[in-house]
């Protein structure tokens, strides 16, 4: 059965690089297998929504709704995506059902800050952005994630690999 893998965390946490990772790992075993990256999906729709709070939730509806129907159809899903409240999780999952695995790509704030792969924090300080999760957004912490892979005290070797195993049993590859 295919699945859809749902990579959350806060901005610059690692869930693109995770994620593509565990789609190329995927590939390589022979899993039909398509990733979607929440930045992606925005830039197909051309931008069309911002990121408020609301303007967040359709765009992961859009994810939701392309990833059940190529899960529907044999194709494992990765995505990449923020998905930073219960309620939008739980509509993930539960629109999903079985289908759904959730891997949650922990990094402390302080820690993406440092990092800030794409300028977002910067942008924040400088006064160019205003909607953060876990700066001016919320983040909820996931309550039961399937994975956690604390990519602030990992390497990306180790994430990577943690990621192999837990999808060789979860997938029964």
């Amino acid at each position: 059965m295919a699945k859809v893998i749902w990579l959350t965390g806060v901005s610059g946490a690692g869930k693109s690089t995770i994620g593509q990772h565990i789609s190329n790992y995927l590939n390589s075993m022979d899993v039909p297998v398509e990733y979607l990256d929440g930045n992606l999906v925005r830039d197909f729709f051309d931008n069309d929504l911002g990121f408020t709070d609301a303007d967040r939730e359709m765009a992961i509806k859009r994810s939701v709704f392309g990833s059940y129907l190529l899960a529907k159809h044999g194709i494992t899903v990765v995505v990449a995506s923020i998905a930073g409240s219960y309620v939008i999780r739980d509509f993930i999952r539960n629109k999903l059902g079985g289908y759904y695995i959730q891997i949650y790509v922990k990094a402390s704030i302080e820690c993406v800050v440092a990092r800030d792969v794409r300028g977002l924090y910067k942008a924040y300080t400088e006064g160019r952005e205003s909607h953060l999760p876990g700066i001016t957004q919320s983040y909820q912490e996931p309550r039961n994630p399937d994975l956690v892979i604390e990519t602030e005290t990992e390497s990306i070797e180790e994430s990577q690999t943690k990621a192999e195993e837990f999808l060789k049993k979860a997938l029964a590859l």
